[in-house]
């Protein structure tokens, strides 16, 4: 499949930490490990790697950091073709990770949100020729905007992951065909207070599936329906699984996979990438089963880049898991 994506990259630093601090609290960190970060990349990389053709668009700047983020892409073979030299400072990620797995994470996106309509007209031909199109809140939201527009007159499955959460406009929602979305940002999409009682008791995916069908009723009246394919809402659930509900409402829940959580930074990317890869080629389950096993093969490693899974590397785990 062609899968582009609207991307963001970042120079990602991750401190190792007993907990995550309080405001006005200050602890000693056990470890810092610094690498090539960002949503959008992350995702690029990943899909790359199980096995997928893969083009990226990012706004970077000029300096040591995107230098080394060109040659990364090359080593991963993905052009650095839609890679727009923006500002003097590329973006930069601080993240905080617990010894339990726990994570904290802020982001200056910089470039990333100077993408705009006319990058992506220099990526029109390939948009054209892509089967999926993947975006996230890092990256700019005109240039988002634009590309989703340019997709639905080709037909191609238009993604969202809308991390960091702001709101998303009625024409960009009407030209997505799936939004993925985590238990947190699931809220802020539903306009929902996190006081709400009804919160405290999503502890199952049974409670989650009964949660869904009724709240998410006002966000189908406002979602449009192309006739062509059904929208679908995915709730990633970290230690639950996950839960896909369309405009039907039909509910799909898959859990999770057990595995040592050492790291959470990146599983929903890779979750997301899993997602792209198999959406169009085989059923929803499964296609949530493979994104479950993506997501978990990076919790079980550190860092984010390193622990990005090949196609084998699924297989083998989805092949392990089938007999335990």
């Amino acid at each position: 499949m062609n899968i582009f994506v609207i991307g963001s990259f970042v120079q990602a630093c991750c401190w190792a930490v007993d907990k995550i601090p309080k405001p006005g609290e200050t602890l000693k960190a056990n470890g810092i490990h610094i690498e090539a970060g960002g949503k959008g990349l992350n995702v690029a990389i990943c899909c790359q790697r199980l096995d997928e053709n893969v083009h990226v668009m990012l706004g970077i700047g000029n300096d040591d950091a995107a230098d080394s983020l060109i040659k990364l892409l090359a080593a991963e073979h993905i052009s650095s073709e839609f890679c727009f030299r923006l500002s003097p400072q590329s973006g930069y990620g601080a993240g905080m990770i617990s010894s339990c797995g726990q994570n904290a994470i802020a982001v200056y996106p910089g470039p990333n949100l100077l993408l705009n309509h006319h990058h992506v007209d220099i990526a029109k031909p390939v948009i054209e020729q892509a089967d999926v199109i993947y975006g996230q809140f890092e990256g700019a939201y005109e240039a988002i905007e634009a590309s989703f527009a340019l997709a639905k007159q080709f037909k191609a499955r238009t993604i969202l992951n809308p991390s960091p959460y702001q709101t998303i406009t009625a024409n960009l929602l009407n030209n997505t065909d799936i939004i993925i979305v985590n238990e947190v940002e699931i809220i802020d999409i539903l306009a929902l207070s996190t006081t709400n009682a009804n919160l405290t008791n999503l502890t199952t995916l049974q409670a989650w599936q009964v949660f869904l069908v009724s709240a998410t009723q006002p966000l189908w009246q406002q979602w449009q329906n192309n006739h062509i394919t059904k929208k679908l809402l995915v709730i990633t659930l970290g230690h639950l699984g996950c839960i896909a509900i369309n405009q039907d409402l039909e509910v799909t829940s898959v859990p999770t996979f057990a595995v040592n959580i050492i790291d959470t930074i990146g599983c929903g990317d890779a979750f997301a990438s899993g997602f792209c890869k198999m959406i169009l080629q085989t059923s929803l389950v499964n296609t949530l089963r493979y994104a479950n096993a993506c997501g978990a093969i990076v919790a079980n490693q550190k860092g984010v880049l390193s622990a990005l899974p090949t196609a084998t590397t699924v297989q083998d785990f989805l092949i392990a898991k089938a007999y335990c």
